[in-house]
């Protein structure tokens, strides 16, 4: 009987641990889909927006690219004011820092590359994080 109790208590445990995982996935997954839909209705009109493709603008990066390429600070600052570019019609959309998240957590869904993991430019005389 204590056997079976304990084989009960086990798979209770592990139940609610699939649940707490799952709930992790889900909010990572639903920030990265606002992130694709915040892309998509400021972006996409010119820059490629998915793990392949060509930009519909040629002389537009595709934003896995621009991610890829740009330490991650750079870009948390450059979408949260307002990135500039050459290209003069290029609008400056500025995101909230709620939005930036989902953003970079979309572009890292899309390049197998965390932004939790990637390298953040060091400021001579300040601690990085």
């Amino acid at each position: 009987m204590k056997t079976s109790l304990r084989m009960r208590d086990a798979l209770a445990c592990l139940a609610l641990l699939a649940l707490g995982a799952s709930g992790a996935w889900a909010a990572a997954d639903s920030a990265a889909n606002q992130g694709k839909a915040l892309l998509e209705a400021n972006c996409g009109r010119c820059h490629a927006l998915e793990a392949k493709g060509t930009s519909p603008l040629p002389q537009a990066p595709p934003l896995r690219d621009v991610y890829l390429k740009y330490p991650i600070d750079q870009l948390e600052e450059g979408f949260a004011e307002g990135m500039g570019s050459r290209h003069h019609d290029m609008p400056q959309i500025q995101f909230s820092s709620e939005q930036v998240a989902a953003i970079l957590a979309y572009l890292g869904s899309i390049t197998g590359v965390d932004p939790a993991t990637r390298s953040r430019q060091v400021i001579p005389g300040e601690t990085p994080p």
